[in-house]
């Protein structure tokens, strides 16, 4: 497995995060906040990441990025995110956006509307894939390859998103 840059990192300091690069992810399944990108995805509001890695996944992709967020601290990072899925959604990557915010469903709906994402938004209001992945702080950003394993883990910010990410995938989609 390559180094990972500075802001990525093998794990936590913050927390024992129950999964680590290696490790396999825990598979999830959440609905869609924009039912669009999840249509586009997979066809139904509901995606899960069994949709894109592991055995016979129904939409294969060497990768997966799933970015764990809320309106305050992370959504600097969504717009990057997009650009990575524009840029490499071809080649066979696919971003999920895990969103944790506690807050009203249409307000949330709304704001990403104005956000005109190409890649999925799901919510995770209740906490619940967020605590089985060790989300201590957000914004959180793992890495999953196509076989399901974790690749990389970080806490990069804004356009340090894109950049970080970039030189993690070239691996996965060299492969």
């Amino acid at each position: 497995m390559p180094a990972l840059p500075l802001l990525f990192a093998t794990a936590l300091a913050a927390s024992p995060a129950p999964i680590s690069v290696g490790l396999h992810a825990l598979l999830f399944s959440l609905p869609a906040v924009n039912e669009d990108a999840a249509m586009d995805a997979v066809g139904r509001s509901q995606i899960g990441l069994s949709d894109f890695v592991g055995m016979n996944p129904p939409h294969p992709s060497k990768a997966v990025v799933v970015h764990f967020f809320d309106r305050t601290h992370g959504a600097d990072g969504l717009a990057p995110l997009d650009r990575i899925q524009r840029k490499y959604g071809s080649r066979g990557v696919q971003v999920l956006a895990v969103n944790t915010d506690t807050g009203d469903m249409g307000e949330l709906s709304t704001w990403l509307e104005g956000q005109k994402l190409g890649f999925p938004v799901l919510r995770d209001n209740h906490h619940v894939v967020s605590g089985r992945y060790g989300v201590a702080e957000v914004p959180l950003t793992v890495v999953v390859d196509a076989s399901g394993y974790v690749f990389a883990i970080g806490q990069p910010k804004g356009d340090a998103v894109e950049l970080e990410l970039q030189s993690e995938l070239e691996p996965l989609l060299a492969r």
